[in-house]
């Protein structure tokens, strides 16, 4: 069904940062907690018209789900109740969220971010949906992949084949509770699983809690769940993994950041990681559509920065003035929009966490890969 939307206005322009003249809005104004999603994705459409986001009165579930026009400047809401994190296909419109129905039931639902169509594509019942999903969808739309605990420490990752309207319980590993699981968006035979080991949940099952001196590493499996490789990072390779990851465009390689404030370019089957940048605090990191470019936070002052993935040079975009506390949505979080115009990013400078864009200055881009101002 095509959805009828309430358009709304809400941004309001913050002016131009110092460090290279971006220009900055604030997309979400409202009196609620605001912030542009969890997990190293772009969640927008194709051709970086429109985004979406989540907003809660405490920026806690249950959250809704929001669409802003970035042509306009407005925002919409497109569903009142989700469930953890919803997911996108790169290099596609579509967006999937798991929702609550009627009877105690969930449902994962499609929509699509630039014709506002949305559909139930299926009903969980007996699957065991987590109450926090962190999911991810196969480039083809046919396959749906969340996590679970299946007992202890040992987790497991579930696959809903859309096309047959089957699931199946298809890979399961110790220490995977936060498995953040991403399809690799051009072939789609390959999954990229976050393994933290050591980890552990407190006695009611809520809140992670990482210990020991291992720290975490990263695997691939294949779309069947076997074929596991695990990727030179983290001990005995490199210093653990921050638990921020993504695959570049259709490189088939993975960039991540790692606890000695490195950022790393790994594939499967590489003997070692090569360092792309070290020697800021980053921690968050995306990767434009292209492959072309990294977007980091430095941790320690919320300050954005665009770099090449090919030389390394890079350049400050904005200051976010997140205050990088506790709660997600006091994260930056930024990421890059599909056509390279914006980055979009998270602040709690005004008291609320709310959404934020960056516009990417003309010759930007072409500086960072040139490697001057």
């Amino acid at each position: 069904m095509k959805l009828s939307l309430h358009w709304q206005p809400e941004a309001i322009h913050r002016g131009t940062d110092r460090s290279v003249g971006a220009k900055l809005v604030q997309l979400t104004s409202a009196a609620a907690i605001s912030h542009d999603i969890y997990c190293e994705e772009r969640y927008g459409t194709t051709d970086g018209s429109r985004i979406a986001f989540l907003r809660s009165p405490t920026g806690s579930p249950p959250e809704a789900l929001w669409v802003c026009d970035l042509r306009t400047r407005e925002s919409a809401c497109l569903a009142p109740g989700m469930i953890g994190c919803p997911t996108s296909p790169l290099y596609r419109d579509t967006l999937y969220f798991q929702r609550p129905a009627g009877g105690g039931e969930k449902v994962l639902t499609r929509v699509n971010l630039k014709t506002m169509e949305q559909d139930d594509v299926f009903t969980f019942r007996d699957c065991p949906t987590w109450r926090w999903p962190v999911s991810t969808i196969s480039p083809d739309e046919r396959y749906y992949v969340a996590n679970y605990r299946v007992r202890d420490e040992i987790y497991g990752l579930y696959r809903v084949d859309l096309q047959r309207g089957t699931w199946e319980l298809f890979h399961e590993h110790a220490d995977i509770c936060n498995p953040h699981p991403q399809f690799e968006p051009s072939k789609g035979q390959d999954i990229l699983v976050q393994h933290n080991r050591d980890c552990h949940l407190d006695p009611d099952g809520n809140i992670i809690v990482l210990v020991g001196e291992i720290g975490a590493t990263l695997y691939v499996i294949d779309r069947d769940g076997g074929n596991l490789r695990t990727l030179p990072v983290g001990k005995p390779h490199t210093t653990p993994v921050t638990g921020h990851e993504c695959w570049v465009g259709n490189t088939g390689k993975v960039i991540l950041t790692a606890c000695n404030r490195d950022i790393l370019l790994v594939a499967p089957g590489d003997a070692r990681a090569r360092c792309v940048f070290r020697g800021l605090n980053f921690g968050h990191i995306a990767a434009s559509d292209d492959g072309r470019f990294f977007i980091s936070d430095d941790f320690s002052n919320g300050r954005l920065y665009v770099g090449s993935i090919a030389s390394g040079h890079l350049l400050p975009l904005c200051d976010t003035q997140a205050s990088c506390a506790m709660p997600q949505y006091s994260h930056a979080h930024a990421y890059m929009t599909s056509d390279n115009s914006h980055v979009i990013f998270n602040s709690d400078h005004t008291g609320l966490g709310q959404v934020w864009a960056a516009e990417i200055p003309d010759g930007f881009l072409d500086a960072v890969e040139k490697g001057h101002e």
